[in-house]
């Protein structure tokens, strides 16, 4: 007949697994305040992120620097307005407590705040585009509308179905190609960042 354990036996066995999982929560732990910390940093851009580090063992603050590096990377995404680019600079400033290559980092960081203005401009001018190529149709639906109901009538293209569609599969081709040139960005910081662990 096979083995029968009893319930105290699994009990113990369950336990040494927990119990010799202690560094694997540790580690979980302190992913989590790495985590927060981007929090702090986002709170407060005066945060002072190569202090907050000091505080680990340095077996600790490899995992604090992942879970940072972990939400950090995150942030850096497509802006849809001015204010947006300020945040850049905010993830700039938390990287460069990470990231030993600081060089590099300047360098894509340029890029970056160079790629995102571009982008912004191109937004602008890609809804002005759409603006004028509607302005006729518009104009006529405005002119349809005042003889039914007997005065000037006012329209946004904004307001217009078509428009509206036109405007959104421009933004996402537009969306698109800036997205996988933000992903090249990411992935050059991530190797960075694992050349400074």
């Amino acid at each position: 007949m096979g083995e029968i354990k009893s319930a105290l036996e699994l009990a113990l066995e369950r336990t040494e697994s927990v119990a010799s999982d202690k560094k694997g929560l540790r580690a979980h732990e302190v992913r989590q305040e790495g985590k927060r910390l981007v929090s702090k940093l986002s709170e407060d851009p005066t945060t002072d992120v190569k202090k907050a580090l000091k505080q680990y063992s340095s077996e600790e603050v490899r995992w604090v620097k992942e879970g940072f590096f972990q939400v950090i990377i995150t942030q850096i995404t497509l802006p849809t307005t001015e204010a947006d680019l300020s945040r850049l600079s905010t993830v700039e400033t938390g990287l460069a407590a990470v990231i030993k290559d600081s060089s590099s980092m300047k360098y894509l960081f340029e890029q970056a705040h160079q790629l995102l203005k571009q982008y912004l401009e191109n937004r602008r001018h890609l809804v002005e585009q759409l603006r004028t190529a509607f302005a006729d149709r518009m104009r006529k639906r405005e002119e349809e509308l005042a003889r039914q109901f007997g005065h000037a009538v006012k329209l946004d293209p904004a307001q217009d179905p078509e428009f509206a569609g036109a405007l959104q599969q421009h933004m996402g081709r537009l969306q698109q190609q800036y997205e996988g040139v933000l992903e090249q960005l990411r992935g050059e910081l991530d190797r960075l960042f694992q050349e400074s662990l």
